[in-house]
């Protein structure tokens, strides 16, 4: 009975604890989405801000450039005399036609007390303002009454919205009065947002939309017109046949409108200009995605910490029971580590003491073999080796010796050594001439590209000649294989250096950098051909030459680039 009792005590703690991990991870997950949200609303309410104050800073640089104009032009007795018809002068269209072009206006135009336009810059284009009355128009009669005055509206003539700005002009002490105007062509803005991807308007005095990035939303207001505001844009014709039909359009609390049934988060910034507003509009939706995606990212995070707790606490008290066994297994372990670190350490101590005999002996064969050359060309000479095949294949065992022992006293000798005027093309051709019956041999395209003006380095001739002759020898190894192989060496120069581009047509290095090449030992070569310090003995040459060796980026097979100071002046540079 009381075991029973303990396997339901067990049971019901299982479910307790469970229940309480999936409440743990619902409520984090909530808290979450509650504070993404709130992070996310603040950081796109301030996106919207400062979005909003470029676009309002330029429409109030777009309509503030040329405001004094129409001030200056008003006191210029040129245009204030062409309100006498008797003193009208012919040339006042093109002086207007001239400043309006330099300005970059679309028209500037003077009105006499009637709003008959006297004198205009586009007289004698298609749709010209000469002749035309614009008394009707409520910019006209601010201005005639002896005040400044700003407008926007779509031209009556033109048919291309515009802001107009207005002055009063006075001829002869007041006894003509009338109105010099330009107008601002605010298409260019009005491109420049509709090519945006934000969601933009801005809005006039009367709520309506006078620039959208949106062209549905032209020219319609965003709330109800009163009668008589909707009477006085009919009688100016500021929008001309627009029939202003109001937008779907609410404004909801902490920041908040719907437009055409697409909630945003709004920015209201005011213009410098006839009460006008800039409204920026951010979808909601962004914001709903944002928060989203970063509970679905948290929570999950939650879910597997308290997931993976749970499995660490079921794990810990399994292993508690095997804790004994587990800290047998541990000494047994380290006991095994102990002595392979034991084993690795004997065997360096005794590669040590190999590396050092190697060099000793390496040291001791250069007599020797000088001896067996010596002695395999008396033989030679006094016929005692009759087998061609036996004399060439002991030359050859000779010779790779040689190079061999040349290799490592190269790192083992000084690298410095007497440098001279040397002309590059000449030690490519003499390298191309030594190697020249392995490249026959081999069936091997070789060309050589030089450059046609002469190339001279402050140079070790004899260092440089054993870089290229590895360098060549190198690709002569790596076409081996290649259908039709081939090695192209091209030179050329700037002011400062000469350049090297030494190709092949052979399968490439696989992927390998220029440190693995250069590593000495390192070779992609089949056992026997080489012992991988070429590329090693070349990199150190080349550097000690105040030069560089880089890998080209060859489609097919590899290609090396050598870099050498050019010889300026007789001073190496």
């Amino acid at each position: 009975m009381q075991e029973t009792d303990i396997v339901g005590q067990k049971s019901r703690m299982r479910k307790s604890v469970l229940g309480m991990l999936i409440a743990t991870v619902i409520i984090a997950t909530l808290a979450v989405a509650f504070g993404a949200y709130r992070y996310f609303e603040q950081a796109e309410s301030l996106a919207a801000s400062n979005r909003m104050e470029l676009y309002l800073r330029s429409l109030n640089e777009a309509l503030q450039q040329h405001q004094h104009l129409p001030f200056v032009l008003a006191r210029d007795p040129r245009y204030s005399n062409t309100l006498n018809p008797i003193d009208i002068d012919p040339g006042i269209n093109t002086r207007l036609d001239q400043l309006a072009q330099q300005a970059k206006l679309e028209a500037i135009y003077l009105m006499d007390a009637s709003g008959l336009v006297l004198a205009a810059s586009n007289a004698g284009l298609q749709n010209s303002f000469l002749g035309q009355n614009y008394g009707f128009r409520p910019y006209f009669k601010e201005a005639l009454t002896g005040q400044r005055s700003d407008y926007f509206a779509i031209g009556a003539t033109s048919g291309r919205p515009g802001y107009f700005v207005a002055e009063p002009v006075t001829y002869a002490s007041g006894t003509q009065k009338g109105v010099i105007a330009i107008k601002l062509d605010v298409s260019e803005l009005q491109r420049s947002w509709v090519s945006a991807t934000d969601t933009v308007i801005a809005v006039n005095e009367d709520n309506i939309v006078v620039l959208a990035s949106n062209p549905d939303w032209l020219y319609r207001p965003i709330g109800e017109l009163t009668p008589d505001v909707r009477q006085a844009i009919l009688e100016s014709r500021q929008f001309g046949t627009e029939p202003l039909a109001p937008l779907d359009w609410t404004n909801m609390k902490n920041g908040r409108v719907v437009g055409e049934g697409t909630r945003y988060i709004a920015a209201v910034g005011q213009a410098n200009w006839r009460g006008w507003s800039v409204h920026y509009l951010q979808p909601e939706a962004v914001l709903i995605r944002q928060t989203l995606a970063m509970t679905g990212l948290f929570g999950s995070a939650i879910a597997l910490l308290v997931g993976f707790a749970t499995f660490l606490r079921s794990r810990r008290i399994a292993l508690a029971y095997a804790s004994s066994e587990q800290q047998r297994v541990a000494l047994i372990d380290t006991n095994r580590k102990l002595k392979k670190a034991q084993a690795e350490l004997a065997r360096s101590a005794k590669l040590s003491a190999l590396g050092q005999l190697a060099a000793s002996v390496t040291h001791e064969l250069g007599q020797p073999i000088s001896a067996f050359r010596n002695h395999l060309a008396a033989a030679e000479i006094g016929g005692e080796i009759t087998s061609p095949s036996t004399l060439q294949s002991l030359n050859k065992l000779v010779e790779r010796m040689e190079a061999i022992t040349r290799q490592f006293r190269y790192f083992a000798r000084g690298r410095t050594g007497d440098k001279t005027r040397v002309n590059l093309a000449e030690v490519i051709a003499e390298v191309s001439n030594t190697l020249d019956a392995d490249f026959k041999a081999a069936s091997v395209e070789f060309r050589f590209t030089p450059q046609l003006a002469t190339v001279e380095l402050q140079a070790n001739k004899l260092l440089l000649e054993q870089a290229l002759t590895n360098l060549l020898t190198n690709a002569l190894h790596a076409v081996e294989r290649a259908p039709n192989p081939k090695i192209i060496v091209q030179m050329t120069s700037d002011d400062t250096h000469a350049e090297l581009r030494v190709s092949d047509n052979g399968p490439g290095l696989e992927g390998l950098g220029l440190a693995d090449l250069q590593e000495p030992f390192f070779s992609t070569k089949p056992s026997g051909v080489g012992m991988g310090l070429g590329l090693a003995i070349t990199a150190e040459i080349i550097k000690n030459h105040d030069g560089e060796l880089t890998l080209g980026n060859s489609a097919t097979g590899a290609e090396f680039i050598v870099k050498l100071p050019l010889l300026l002046n007789g001073d190496p540079r």
